[in-house]
Protein backbone atom coordinates (compact mmCIF):
# COMPACT_ATOMS: atom_id res chain seq x y z
CA UNK A 1 0.00 0.00 0.00
CA UNK A 2 1.58 3.31 -0.88
CA UNK A 3 1.85 5.85 2.06
CA UNK A 4 1.26 9.16 1.75
CA UNK A 5 4.31 11.23 2.09
CA UNK A 6 2.36 14.42 3.34
CA UNK A 7 1.21 11.99 6.54
CA UNK A 8 5.02 11.81 7.91
CA UNK A 9 6.55 15.47 7.14
CA UNK A 10 5.20 16.87 10.69
CA UNK A 11 7.29 13.74 12.42
CA UNK A 12 10.17 14.03 10.38
CA UNK A 13 10.25 18.02 10.91
CA UNK A 14 9.56 17.23 14.77
CA UNK A 15 12.12 14.49 15.00
CA UNK A 16 14.77 16.71 13.05
CA UNK A 17 13.90 19.87 15.35
CA UNK A 18 14.59 17.56 18.12
CA UNK A 19 17.45 15.91 17.17
CA UNK A 20 19.01 19.69 16.11
CA UNK A 21 17.91 20.99 20.04
CA UNK A 22 19.45 18.17 21.72
CA UNK A 23 22.82 18.58 19.68
CA UNK A 24 22.56 22.35 19.98
CA UNK A 25 22.62 21.56 23.96
CA UNK A 26 25.39 19.07 24.37
CA UNK A 27 27.79 21.83 22.27
CA UNK A 28 26.66 24.27 24.86
CA UNK A 29 27.23 22.39 27.93
CA UNK A 30 24.67 19.68 28.20
CA UNK A 31 22.25 20.97 31.30
CA UNK A 32 24.65 22.18 33.15
CA UNK A 33 24.35 25.33 35.18
CA UNK A 34 25.60 28.77 33.05
CA UNK A 35 26.93 30.65 36.30
CA UNK A 36 28.16 27.49 37.94
CA UNK A 37 32.11 28.47 38.66
CA UNK A 38 35.10 25.64 37.66
CA UNK A 39 36.45 24.33 41.06
CA UNK A 40 39.81 25.25 39.46
CA UNK A 41 39.14 28.67 38.70
CA UNK A 42 37.50 29.29 42.28
CA UNK A 43 40.80 27.67 44.10
CA UNK A 44 43.17 30.31 42.51
CA UNK A 45 40.49 33.10 43.43
CA UNK A 46 40.26 31.96 46.93
CA UNK A 47 44.66 31.36 47.12
CA UNK A 48 44.35 35.63 45.39
CA UNK A 49 42.07 36.47 48.18
CA UNK A 50 44.33 35.20 50.81
CA UNK A 51 47.33 36.86 49.40
CA UNK A 52 45.76 40.17 49.79
CA UNK A 53 44.89 39.66 53.32
CA UNK A 54 48.64 38.35 53.99
CA UNK A 55 49.97 41.71 52.25
CA UNK A 56 46.84 43.61 54.28
CA UNK A 57 48.33 42.16 57.73
CA UNK A 58 51.86 42.66 56.82
CA UNK A 59 51.40 46.32 55.61
CA UNK A 60 49.44 47.04 59.34
CA UNK A 61 52.15 48.79 61.50
CA UNK A 62 53.51 47.42 64.42
CA UNK A 63 52.22 48.07 68.17
CA UNK A 64 54.12 50.81 69.42
CA UNK A 65 55.38 49.57 73.11
CA UNK A 66 54.47 51.10 76.04
CA UNK A 67 56.49 53.76 77.53
CA UNK A 68 58.94 53.49 80.54
CA UNK A 69 59.75 55.65 83.15
CA UNK A 70 62.51 54.81 85.73
CA UNK A 71 62.65 55.26 89.63
CA UNK A 72 64.94 58.25 90.23
CA UNK A 73 65.16 57.38 94.31
CA UNK A 74 66.81 53.72 93.27
CA UNK A 75 69.92 56.17 92.74
CA UNK A 76 71.72 55.84 96.06
CA UNK A 77 75.12 56.48 94.39
CA UNK A 78 77.62 59.53 95.21
CA UNK A 79 80.24 60.91 93.18
CA UNK A 80 82.59 57.55 94.26
CA UNK A 81 80.14 55.14 93.49
CA UNK A 82 79.54 56.97 89.66
CA UNK A 83 83.78 56.98 89.68
CA UNK A 84 84.05 53.57 90.23
CA UNK A 85 80.93 52.20 88.27
CA UNK A 86 82.78 53.84 84.98
CA UNK A 87 85.53 51.88 85.52
CA UNK A 88 83.75 48.51 87.00
CA UNK A 89 81.59 48.06 83.49
CA UNK A 90 84.74 48.72 81.01
CA UNK A 91 86.31 45.73 79.70
CA UNK A 92 90.09 45.29 80.24
CA UNK A 93 89.69 46.68 83.71
CA UNK A 94 89.06 44.83 86.87
CA UNK A 95 90.23 46.40 90.35
CA UNK A 96 88.88 44.53 93.63
CA UNK A 97 89.08 47.60 95.48
CA UNK A 98 86.26 49.44 93.16
CA UNK A 99 83.57 46.55 93.87
CA UNK A 100 82.16 47.90 97.15
CA UNK A 101 82.92 51.08 96.32
CA UNK A 102 80.86 50.75 92.83
CA UNK A 103 78.19 48.95 94.58
CA UNK A 104 78.78 45.74 92.62
CA UNK A 105 78.54 47.18 89.22
CA UNK A 106 81.54 44.21 88.27
CA UNK A 107 78.11 41.99 88.21
CA UNK A 108 76.81 44.57 86.14
CA UNK A 109 76.65 44.30 81.95
CA UNK A 110 80.02 45.01 80.50
CA UNK A 111 79.53 48.63 78.58
CA UNK A 112 80.56 46.64 75.05
CA UNK A 113 78.23 43.31 75.77
CA UNK A 114 75.25 46.44 76.07
CA UNK A 115 76.57 47.88 72.59
CA UNK A 116 76.97 45.18 70.75
CA UNK A 117 73.41 44.26 71.45
CA UNK A 118 72.00 47.28 70.12
CA UNK A 119 73.73 47.68 67.22
CA UNK A 120 72.32 43.86 66.51
CA UNK A 121 68.42 44.63 66.85
CA UNK A 122 68.97 47.71 64.97
CA UNK A 123 70.81 45.87 62.48
CA UNK A 124 73.58 48.26 62.13
CA UNK A 125 77.06 47.89 61.85
CA UNK A 126 77.53 50.74 64.39
CA UNK A 127 80.86 52.20 65.50
CA UNK A 128 80.97 50.10 68.98
CA UNK A 129 83.65 51.88 70.22
CA UNK A 130 81.78 55.29 69.63
CA UNK A 131 78.42 53.59 71.60
CA UNK A 132 80.98 52.65 74.60
CA UNK A 133 82.00 56.36 75.25
CA UNK A 134 78.95 57.78 74.95
CA UNK A 135 77.36 55.07 77.25
CA UNK A 136 80.33 55.62 79.99
CA UNK A 137 79.15 59.32 80.43
CA UNK A 138 76.09 58.34 80.90
CA UNK A 139 76.97 55.70 83.46
CA UNK A 140 78.66 58.79 85.48
CA UNK A 141 75.46 60.71 84.84
CA UNK A 142 72.92 57.45 85.64
CA UNK A 143 75.02 56.06 88.65
CA UNK A 144 75.56 52.36 89.22
CA UNK A 145 71.98 51.66 90.28
CA UNK A 146 69.79 52.96 87.80
CA UNK A 147 72.16 52.33 84.83
CA UNK A 148 71.67 48.48 86.33
CA UNK A 149 67.80 48.99 85.38
CA UNK A 150 68.64 50.74 81.86
CA UNK A 151 71.04 48.21 81.00
CA UNK A 152 68.61 45.31 81.40
CA UNK A 153 66.29 47.35 79.20
CA UNK A 154 68.53 47.59 76.54
CA UNK A 155 69.45 43.84 76.57
CA UNK A 156 65.85 42.97 76.89
CA UNK A 157 64.71 44.97 74.10
CA UNK A 158 64.02 43.27 70.57
CA UNK A 159 63.09 45.85 68.01
CA UNK A 160 64.39 49.33 67.13
CA UNK A 161 61.14 50.50 68.85
CA UNK A 162 62.05 49.12 72.33
CA UNK A 163 65.50 50.51 71.96
CA UNK A 164 64.14 53.80 71.51
CA UNK A 165 62.00 53.81 74.30
CA UNK A 166 64.83 52.86 76.69
CA UNK A 167 66.84 55.30 75.43
CA UNK A 168 63.74 57.50 75.80
CA UNK A 169 63.47 56.59 79.81
CA UNK A 170 67.19 57.12 80.13
CA UNK A 171 67.21 61.15 78.79
CA UNK A 172 64.31 61.23 81.19
CA UNK A 173 66.40 60.16 84.31
CA UNK A 174 69.23 62.00 83.48
CA UNK A 175 67.32 65.22 83.63
CA UNK A 176 65.23 64.74 86.40
CA UNK A 177 68.33 64.03 88.28
CA UNK A 178 69.88 67.31 87.25
CA UNK A 179 66.85 69.22 88.22
CA UNK A 180 66.47 67.11 91.42
CA UNK A 181 70.26 67.16 92.51
CA UNK A 182 70.70 65.20 96.01
CA UNK A 183 74.54 66.05 97.31
CA UNK A 184 76.04 68.76 99.11
CA UNK A 185 76.19 71.60 96.60
CA UNK A 186 79.68 71.21 96.52
CA UNK A 187 82.02 73.20 94.57
CA UNK A 188 83.91 72.86 91.33
CA UNK A 189 87.51 73.65 93.06
CA UNK A 190 86.56 70.94 95.82
CA UNK A 191 85.47 68.54 92.62
CA UNK A 192 88.47 69.08 90.71
CA UNK A 193 90.64 68.12 93.58
CA UNK A 194 88.28 65.08 94.03
CA UNK A 195 88.85 63.98 90.74
CA UNK A 196 92.48 63.63 90.38
CA UNK A 197 93.03 62.12 94.28
CA UNK A 198 90.86 59.53 93.18
CA UNK A 199 92.33 59.11 89.60
CA UNK A 200 95.92 58.95 91.35
CA UNK A 201 94.83 56.05 93.33
CA UNK A 202 92.44 54.16 90.84
CA UNK A 203 96.08 53.88 88.59
CA UNK A 204 98.35 53.06 91.38
CA UNK A 205 96.01 50.31 92.34
CA UNK A 206 95.53 49.58 88.21
CA UNK A 207 99.49 48.08 87.30
CA UNK A 208 99.64 47.50 84.12
CA UNK A 209 96.25 48.87 83.43
CA UNK A 210 97.17 52.17 84.69
CA UNK A 211 96.90 54.14 81.28
CA UNK A 212 93.64 52.15 80.24
CA UNK A 213 92.05 53.44 83.34
CA UNK A 214 93.78 57.29 83.19
CA UNK A 215 92.04 56.91 79.11
CA UNK A 216 88.42 56.42 80.80
CA UNK A 217 88.48 58.69 83.71
CA UNK A 218 89.53 61.41 81.51
CA UNK A 219 87.10 60.57 78.90
CA UNK A 220 84.49 61.74 81.60
CA UNK A 221 86.27 63.95 83.96
CA UNK A 222 83.38 66.94 83.51
CA UNK A 223 80.51 64.49 83.97
CA UNK A 224 82.24 63.82 87.21
CA UNK A 225 82.61 66.82 88.36
CA UNK A 226 79.18 67.42 87.54
CA UNK A 227 78.24 64.32 89.16
CA UNK A 228 79.99 65.79 92.30
CA UNK A 229 78.85 69.11 92.36
CA UNK A 230 74.70 67.59 92.16
CA UNK A 231 75.08 64.01 93.97
CA UNK A 232 78.11 64.21 95.75
CA UNK A 233 78.22 64.45 99.54
CA UNK A 234 81.00 65.94 102.05
CA UNK A 235 81.68 63.18 104.33
CA UNK A 236 82.31 60.91 100.92
CA UNK A 237 84.88 63.87 99.51
CA UNK A 238 86.43 63.93 102.86
CA UNK A 239 87.05 60.22 103.17
CA UNK A 240 88.43 60.12 100.19
CA UNK A 241 90.62 63.44 100.42
CA UNK A 242 92.01 61.65 103.60
CA UNK A 243 92.40 57.79 101.43
CA UNK A 244 96.28 56.95 100.67
CA UNK A 245 95.47 53.94 98.96
CA UNK A 246 92.66 52.65 96.50
CA UNK A 247 92.22 50.10 99.95
CA UNK A 248 91.12 53.08 101.80
CA UNK A 249 88.63 54.92 99.74
CA UNK A 250 86.27 51.75 99.25
CA UNK A 251 84.96 51.96 102.72
CA UNK A 252 84.05 56.02 101.84
CA UNK A 253 81.03 54.31 99.74
CA UNK A 254 77.76 56.82 100.61
CA UNK A 255 74.68 54.57 100.89
CA UNK A 256 71.88 57.43 100.46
Amino acid sequence: MRQNPDTFAPVTRSFLSSVIAATLLVACGGDKPANKEDPAKKSETAKADDKKADDKKAEKPAEKPAEKHFDISHDKSGVLARSAAVLETEEGIDLEALHELSHHAEKMPKVEDVCRHMAKVRGASDDITKCVKETEHHIVVLGPDLYAEVAECFLEAKTPAELDVCEAAEKEIEVFLHEKPHGDNLGKEVCDKLFDHFEKLAMEDAGEEAEHVKEVLEEVRADIVVACMEQGLKSEVECAMAAKAMGDIKKCSSLL
